[in-house]
């Protein structure tokens, strides 16, 4: 399922989709709620057409990017490197600058899909390891504290939490989150 957005309505492009053998959900202009057709037709990638894309229009692409991702291709006669960019950063996966003929629809489409496909993929590996460190500075941290209020080395201090953890049936940095808040408030 595709949404087509167009100055035009969509209406070249969109029958271009649909000859293609694409199911394309709705056809919106870009003073439209791009975020709430989004959220009402669910589609598989969003394929945008316009002369130049306007701030308007990536806001509201980014805002589909912040709340409901999906793959974004968009025609654009555009050349400025800065609306690139800008387009880019907002959350389109591929762009180009014009579509000549209907053979070059299912691979633009299919290009986005893999671009957005493994930008997210990039994005989960990031917070993953962001998380992961975020927790460990937590747990090196919690470390501290029973180190000082206990008087043990790091290796026992770490294994006292370990253990406590497991009997509490938590994860270690949630332990160590606990500690630290346990920590502030007794201060």
């Amino acid at each position: 399922m595709l949404v087509s957005c167009s100055p035009n309505g969509g209406e070249t492009l969109e029958s271009l989709l649909t000859q293609e053998g694409y199911q394309v959900a709705g056809s919106f202009s870009e003073d439209d709620d791009l975020l709430r057709e989004t959220e009402a037709c669910r589609p598989d990638a969003i394929i945008i057409e316009t002369p130049g894309p306007s701030r308007g229009l990536l806001a509201k692409i980014n805002e589909i990017k912040e709340n409901m991702p999906r793959p974004v291709a968009m025609f654009s006669e555009c050349r400025e490197t800065e609306k690139i960019q800008a387009a880019i950063g907002a959350g389109v996966n591929y762009l180009l600058p014009t579509w000549e003929s209907r053979d070059q629809l299912g691979p633009t489409i299919d290009q986005a899909v893999a671009l957005f496909n493994e930008t997210s993929k990039l994005r989960k590996e990031r917070d993953r390891a962001t998380t992961a460190l975020a927790e460990r500075k937590s747990v090196d941290r919690a470390k501290g504290i029973i180190m000082k209020q206990r008087g043990l080395d790091e290796d026992a201090a770490y294994s006292f939490m370990r253990q406590t953890a497991m009997n509490r049936n938590i994860r270690v940095g949630q332990l160590a989150t606990s500690i630290i808040e346990a920590e502030k408030l007794l201060g």
